[in-house]
């Protein structure tokens, strides 16, 4: 039995609820097999116990990246009660694979680089255009948020085990590009705003934008780099420019 478009909305609606009932012992587990209720339903009939009892146990990503895995979850579900002999162990499999390298590439993605970028650049439109900073920061940011927290539902269930080659695919990668640089373009707007319209000097904002690109480029270069050449080269040119004045 496919899942229609109706069970898929209904299950990335619960995945907004991934962390409702977050424990130590279980992390999103509870959360999890909550989201897939609808599906237990259709699929499990009476055992909808015993198939939600395996999807409660401990189960920890992104709450974002969590669409994708529930959305391939389904699909593997499917070809379990399609007859899969192994189909139950290759769910568990899967789950245990993803969770990880998944919440490392969401924590990175979504929290590092597209909350702080956006933050910043949202700082930067606030300060000359008022309500619509934060406006286009909560834009921005859910696009991307609920494009896989409930797309990724759809996504995945068409993936199927395939769901894990995400973090390795075009697509994403062409999202991750763009928004790893929203945090020091941000910055660099915040500076410039900051030295065109408030007291301080230009020179304020030229230093400034003059770090942030030596952070970009020290920065962000191989792995390996300190983190902390970004701040530093900032904060550096600010201190210059505030000496200079």
């Amino acid at each position: 039995m496919k899942a229609g478009r109706g069970t898929l909305g209904a299950v990335g609606v619960g995945a907004l609820f991934l962390q409702a009932l977050f424990s130590r012992e279980r992390r999103q587990g509870i959360g999890f097999a909550a989201a897939l209720a609808p599906v237990a339903r259709t699929l499990a009939g009476d055992e909808r116990k015993e198939f939600l009892s395996r999807h409660v146990e401990d189960f920890n990503t992104n709450p974002a990246m969590a669409g994708p895995i529930l959305g391939a979850v389904m699909r593997l579900e499917e070809a379990a009660v399609g007859g899969d002999p192994e189909g139950r162990e290759r769910v568990e499999r899967f789950k245990r694979a993803v969770q990880s390298p998944f919440a490392a590439a969401g924590d990175r993605l979504l929290w590092r680089d597209l909350r702080g970028g956006g933050v910043a650049a949202g700082c930067a439109l606030g300060w000359v255009a008022g309500v619509w900073g934060p406006i286009l920061f909560l834009v921005v940011y859910n696009l991307v948020h609920l494009g896989l927290r409930v797309g990724g539902v759809f996504w995945g269930y068409r993936r199927g085990a395939e769901a894990a080659g995400l973090l390795r695919s075009r697509r994403f990668r062409l999202v991750c590009r763009p928004v790893s640089w929203l945090g020091p373009l941000g910055i660099a707007a915040v500076a410039v705003v900051a030295g065109a319209t408030g007291p301080l000097r230009p020179a304020v904002a030229t230093a400034a934008v003059a770090a942030a690109a030596a952070g970009m480029l020290l920065g962000r270069g191989r792995p390996g780099t300190p983190r902390g050449v970004f701040p530093g080269a900032v904060l550096l040119g600010l201190a210059l420019s505030i000496l200079m004045g």
